[in-house]
């Protein structure tokens, strides 16, 4: 009798336990949430505006453009930083007029636009920030200054190029631009990109054709600077390709602080006649790719540093600085390379901002403009 007794609860027990284990498995079958995973949002590219566009009446060709260009300076530091005022003195009108007194042709205006633009569609301009970089700008074509007016340190873009919420907002700012701007003289002038480092060749060709259409959307005849990828050595240049071979209005250029080691870091001495014949092959090749394309060139960024601001007790020896200038200077006229030297206001500078002085490089830079 006990052990049927015994038999018994172990019966019962065991299917208690069958009947928990069944229930469970059955709540846990009807209850729970199935999560699907939603694939995310396609981003389409945008389409470009229906536009008037506006033909410019002063048309200039790139070739009288490179010619009466000739030297130029940066307006450095300035709207390229993160806001105005951040690492150099804002923009003031005597600094423009000062340019144009000292003998200047033309000045070229940096612009990083990613601070004062929204990071969602429509991606738009801070108005106040655009009417700001406008009123320098047409400070400069009152001094009737050739001008250059670029997008520069967007690393946002040119580090994540792949995403095309990323190049919708790049598109998104320069059709702004370009219909901002549409209206004012030849002489104003779209650098597409400045510096794409991170970019490969093939992104760069693409982002130059894209951009072009944008600015073409608005002015068929206004003159636009393009370049190749990474720091924009002149090899970049000769890689590129052309964004429109039929485009009329196109100027390549390269930047050139040809030894780095010397101009930009103080490093090593320069002026022997290897280092004269190395910065002429840089200019020859310019001149051999422009006459084998059509399509004149400028160097918009040349300059030796006083210093290396990351290492300032790295002195650049002045003698050579005012040498190197020099050769820079007599290559671009020789080669008939438009040429604008990098002021940022601090190590590379000529230009005192503070005090409204200039320094030795100034003679030598405008030395043959006036030729």
């Amino acid at each position: 009798m006990l052990t049927n007794t015994a038999t018994l609860i172990k019966l019962f027990s065991l299917s208690f336990v069958v009947y928990l284990l069944a229930s469970c498995g059955s709540s846990s079958e009807d209850n729970s949430t199935v999560i699907v995973q939603q694939p995310l949002p396609v981003v389409e590219q945008i389409t470009l505006p229906i536009t008037t566009p506006y033909r410019l009446t002063d048309e200039i060709n790139p070739q009288q453009a490179i010619a009466e260009m000739a030297i130029g300076i940066n307006l450095g530091n300035t709207f390229d930083a993160p806001n105005e005022g951040d690492w150099a003195l804002h923009a003031q009108e005597a600094f423009i007029i000062a340019f144009k007194d000292a003998g200047f042709n033309h000045v070229r205006i940096p612009v990083t636009w990613h601070e004062h633009t929204q990071l969602e569609a429509p991606y738009e301009v801070d108005s106040v920030f655009l009417t700001r970089v406008e009123e320098v700008v047409d400070w400069a074509l009152a001094q009737g200054l050739y001008v250059t007016l670029n997008a520069h340190h967007e690393s946002w873009f040119k580090e994540n190029y792949q995403d095309q919420k990323n190049k919708n907002r790049l598109d998104s700012i320069w059709i702004q631009i370009a219909a901002h701007f549409k209206e004012k003289p030849a002489k104003l002038m779209f650098e597409l990109l400045n510096e794409p480092n991170g970019m490969t060749v093939e992104e760069v060709n693409e982002v130059n054709k894209r951009l072009l259409s944008i600015i073409r959307n608005e002015n068929p005849n206004r003159l636009a600077i393009f370049s190749g990828h990474g720091f924009t050595p002149i090899d970049s240049l000769l890689e590129t390709e052309i964004p429109d071979v039929q485009d009329k209005f196109l100027i390549g250029n390269f930047h050139s602080y040809d030894p780095w080691e010397f101009a930009g870091q103080c490093q090593k001495s320069w002026g022997t006649n290897e280092d004269k014949s190395k910065l002429r092959q840089i200019y020859q090749r310019a001149s051999d790719w422009a006459t084998i394309n059509q399509i004149p060139v400028m160097v918009n960024e040349f300059g030796v540093a006083k210093f290396d601001f990351t290492q300032p007790e790295n002195i650049c020896d002045l003698a050579e600085r005012l040498a190197y200038l020099s050769h820079h200077v007599s290559l671009a006229k020789e080669f008939g390379i438009a040429a604008t030297f990098w002021d940022d206001g601090g190590s590379f500078s000529t230009y005192d901002r503070t005090n409204n002085t200039w320094g030795p490089e100034k003679d030598i830079l405008v030395n043959l403009n006036s030729e």
